[in-house]
């Protein structure tokens, strides 16, 4: 049970038990609102599923794809649930885009989530931090990785959806284009597709997996939250300018 407190950049809470000095438990900060939450949790059921349906016609002779087909109940159930979670993923991006647009109307102008020269220089920084010569950069909201994950996927979503589309109604493609496009049409959804696994099983999970800084895992994606020692570590710019604001408004402030 925690008491939440509303701030200009993010929900601050206190875990409800106090210390023995009676100061104020733990402290975790709103990183991620419910509505974002259920969001990346059908992006993570549909793109599961349509990994798992999809990789076996990438890879048609390797021995595991009928393995797959059979598990999943057959070829044509394989089809339909690659198509329903297609569909579902595609609605999932409308959603996104149309929350945005008409009720969460601020975020559209919210310069944090989009790219800007900081994260240009925090990428070169990063690449100098990993040849021992620069320190790791300094994030605020959002780092440049987090920037390039939430981008890409809108990238990868609209070359998906068009290809695949294409691919679902190959006859009706075939009366506006030629049918060497159609081709090109399968090459580059599945290539892509493979590009987003091996993208998200290595790059992303890595981030939020298996970093030893995090793994087994951080838990933001369950509960929306981060620790203070999370946010001190991830997103120490964020960290600094909600403390300056609590001490402006005369509340307590983390020990």
């Amino acid at each position: 049970m925690v008491t939440m407190r509303e701030q200009s950049l993010i929900e601050v809470s206190y875990s409800k038990e106090l210390k023995g000095d009676n100061t104020m438990g733990e402290v975790f900060f709103k990183r991620f609102t419910f509505n974002q939450l259920v969001q990346h949790w059908v992006m993570i059921a549909t793109f599961m599923a349509l990994v798992v349906t999809g990789m076996p016609v990438k890879f048609p002779d390797a021995w595991w794809s009928p393995v797959i087909i059979n598990m999943v109940g057959g070829f044509e159930m394989r089809t339909l649930i690659h198509h329903a979670a297609g569909i579902s993923m595609v609605m999932l991006g409308i959603y996104h885009i149309t929350y945005h647009v008409f009720v969460d109307k601020e975020s559209l102008l919210d310069r944090k989530v989009w790219p800007t020269l900081k994260d240009a220089k925090d990428f070169w920084q990063t690449v100098l931090f990993y040849f021992g010569k620069a320190e790791n950069p300094k994030y605020g909201r959002y780092s440049w990785k987090e920037k390039f994950d939430y981008w890409g996927a809108f990238w990868g979503m609209v070359m998906l959806c068009v290809t695949g589309l294409i691919m679902m109604f190959p006859f009706i493609a075939m009366e506006y284009i030629p049918y060497a496009y159609v081709h090109l049409a399968t090459i580059i959804h599945t290539d892509e597709a493979l590009l987003a696994t091996l993208f998200i099983f290595i790059v992303h999970w890595w981030n939020v997996h298996y970093s030893p800084e995090v793994f087994p895992m951080s838990k933001a994606w369950l509960t929306g939250n981060l620790s203070e020692e999370q946010m001190k570590h991830e997103h120490p710019l964020e960290y600094e300018e909600i403390m300056r604001q609590m001490r402006e408004k005369n509340e307590k402030v983390p020990d």
